[in-house]
């Protein structure tokens, strides 16, 4: 077509037609234009639809996250209810230690429970790669976007499981003594040794393991409810990922 327009200019200059020569010089250069136009609105197009992809990619990969973690808090949280009920249990077996020293017995049966920690660190691999990647802009909806950087930058569990950690360790390193007694160590070693009998371990007596147990109690129950907590805001993000992707 440019081709065609310039022949004819020639032919208008060579004719000396000047006043139709600029008719057709503006005829080719607004169709120069219009191709630009065109092909600058082709390209902004496709720019457009690549984002909208990657952007549901990103969401996606995102919402895979957040499914896990609904996993891995379900797992702590069951965790905690066993503590939980572990605890309950010693201190029945440590109120009757008065009528049968056996229920001792019972109380150390339960240390790996007692003693055992279970923590929740959020799944960050997608939402970690989108801000390495500087693609945080490429998520247009500022709902999503800020209810995603919410959860992420979260502090709910700040401080509550460091202290679960080292409650539990704390009662390992002050109750297992304790419960060390010549007729543990004969059945495990075959060994005699001069320590206690079990006939004189006092467990039941020990006012700070009592308090351990109860602390321990104390923060399992805490650290379950935030996780019920963060288990709705997961459930409630995802809600909002599905909800933008379906009406995009």
């Amino acid at each position: 077509m440019i081709k065609f327009f310039r022949k004819i200019r020639q032919k208008m200059l060579v004719e000396n037609k000047f006043s139709k020569y600029l008719i057709y010089a503006t005829g080719e250069v607004v169709l120069v234009v219009i191709g630009i136009l065109i092909a600058l609105s082709i390209n902004n197009c496709n720019t457009q639809r690549l984002n909208s992809i990657k952007e549901e990619h990103i969401l996606l990969e995102i919402k895979d996250n957040l499914n896990e973690d609904l996993q891995n808090i379900e797992f702590v949280i069951n965790e905690n209810a066993k503590k939980i009920r572990a605890i309950d249990s010693g201190f029945y077996f440590l109120s009757k230690m008065d009528e049968n020293l056996q229920r001792g017995r019972k109380f150390a049966d339960l240390m790996p429970i007692l003693t055992n920690h279970s923590i929740f660190n959020p799944t960050r691999v997608a939402f970690d790669n989108m801000i390495s990647t500087g693609n945080t802009d490429i998520l247009l909806s500022d709902e999503v976007r800020k209810d995603i950087s919410r959860y992420y930058s979260s502090d709910l569990l700040e401080g509550i499981q460091d202290q679960l950690i080292i409650t539990s360790q704390g009662f390992l390193d002050e109750t297992a003594p304790k419960l060390i007694n010549k007729t543990m160590l004969k059945g495990v070693k075959n060994l005699d040794f001069d320590i206690k009998s079990h006939n004189d371990i006092a467990i039941h007596k020990d006012q700070i393991l009592m308090s351990d147990l109860l602390v321990m109690e104390f923060k399992s129950k805490h650290h379950n409810e935030i996780l019920n907590e963060m288990k709705s805001q997961i459930k409630a993000l995802i809600a909002s990922i599905n909800l933008y992707i379906d009406t995009k």
